[in-house]
């Protein structure tokens, strides 16, 4: 199998859970109108999509790290990632996953994905105790008939 480092360092703390800038006081002796600071807080995955050649294995590995660059712990932490039509559809597909220190990798058997063509969703989702629930990666997932069985 050959492996695809698709997503290197992937930060392991959400976008959501990092420092997010407090609104500054803004004091004038010539307004009596009060200003404020609009803050947005995204908390969506990486968009990771993947363009694959239906019925070969593939692999790729997803490094987190933390926002200071070091190893991100997933000690006890369990991953899945599915392919579905849709969010909420049938599991058409699911990648197996392993652990090794801070490095996730997702492999995809080609017998599961040799009858599969266009376009479906896929996500890759960790558990964790010091994370809870997150999705790490996100996207679109196509696939090229292949031609020689």
């Amino acid at each position: 199998m050959r492996q695809i480092a698709a997503v290197p360092n992937l930060r392991s703390v959400p976008k959501w859970k990092q420092n997010v800038p407090t609104p500054t006081d803004v004091s004038s002796s010539s307004s009596t109108t009060p200003t404020s600071t609009i803050t947005t807080i995204t908390a969506l995955p990486d968009t990771v999509n993947l363009n694959l050649y239906a019925g070969d294995d593939f692999q790729m590995s997803l490094t987190l790290t933390n926002p200071d660059g070091s190893n991100t712990s997933l000690l006890g932490a369990t991953v899945q990632a599915q392919i579905r039509s849709q969010p909420g559809s049938t599991i058409i597909a699911s990648f197996t996953p392993t652990i090794s220190g801070n490095v996730v990798t997702l492999a995809l058997l080609g017998t599961s994905t040799q009858s599969l063509t266009g376009t479906y969703d896929w996500d890759c989702q960790i558990t964790s105790v010091t994370l809870g629930v997150w999705t790490l990666v996100a996207g679109d997932i196509s696939f090229t008939p292949d031609i020689t069985r």
